[in-house]
């Protein structure tokens, strides 16, 4: 059974992964770290890193980026290899999160969804094969979400523009009459809209044709269920960064 420290216990993502875990025998959430728990969760919830006493296998992180700096010290001084899925990082948070490399195993992805890493996957391969289509990504969420586009949309920008070699341009679609489109622009298209849990839209058109691949997110489960992957695949390995590719490669093996 891999003990989980999770971090953000009490947040939306955090209360999610409690509920996959709560069905899953082989995982156990031992300790959270939040504001202080009004006992109403079935594992103590601390306010600060210093008051635990539990011992985890593996710490999986859904909080913010305030604690970035406690989760590193307190990860690195315990040798627990880390599942950081807080988003909003910025550069100089990364670079800190790189410099674990050398101390533990750990992963750092903006979307943990099986579904969208594959889709990545096949993003690159249709935008080297169909090396003359435009490109073209819409993306879709709630109301509420106030980032624009979302982590995973650039996430596949960055894969379609990696397989054409850097040379595509991330345009935020909003043209006008006047507007041309280069054919090295990738328009990027937001949404938001009721209660949208995610939707991806990865579009490639070419003379007389179109494909399409779509990614729905029918609930926040799916997150959860792919950072309980990571968290499964990263114990035990050596200290590195390790990704969702190294995941699904080890899905097959």
């Amino acid at each position: 059974m891999l003990k989980i420290l999770l971090v953000g216990a009490k947040g939306a993502m955090g209360r999610t992964l409690a509920e996959v875990v709560r069905e899953n025998e082989n995982y156990k959430i031992i300790a959270g770290i939040d504001k202080a728990s009004d006992g109403s969760f079935e594992f103590p919830i601390y306010d600060n890193f210093s008051k635990l006493e539990e011992k985890a296998d593996v710490i999986i992180d859904f909080s913010n980026r305030a604690l970035l700096d406690h989760i590193i010290s307190y990860a690195s001084s315990r040798e627990i290899p880390v599942i950081f899925a807080t988003t909003g990082y910025t550069e100089e948070d990364l670079a800190k999160i790189n410099k674990l490399a050398d101390k533990i195993a750990f992963m750092q992805e903006g979307n943990y969804s099986l579904g969208i890493n594959i889709m990545l996957e096949v993003a690159r391969l249709l935008a080297k094969g169909l090396s003359d289509f435009d490109i073209e990504i819409v993306e879709s969420h709630h109301n509420k979400k106030k980032d624009n586009p979302s982590g995973t949309a650039n996430m596949i920008f960055d894969a379609v523009n990696s397989a054409r070699d850097n040379k595509l341009n991330k345009v935020m679609r909003a043209m006008t009459h006047d507007d041309e489109r280069m054919a090295t622009d990738v328009g990027i298209s937001s949404i938001r809209a009721g209660s949208i849990v995610g939707e991806h839209r990865l579009i490639f058109a070419g003379v007389d044709e179109v494909l399409e691949i779509k990614h729905q997110a029918g609930s926040k489960k799916i997150f959860a269920v792919g950072a309980l992957k990571a968290a499964s695949f990263i114990v035990g390995k050596k200290p590195g960064r390790y990704n969702f590719k190294d995941v699904i490669r080890g899905m097959d093996d």
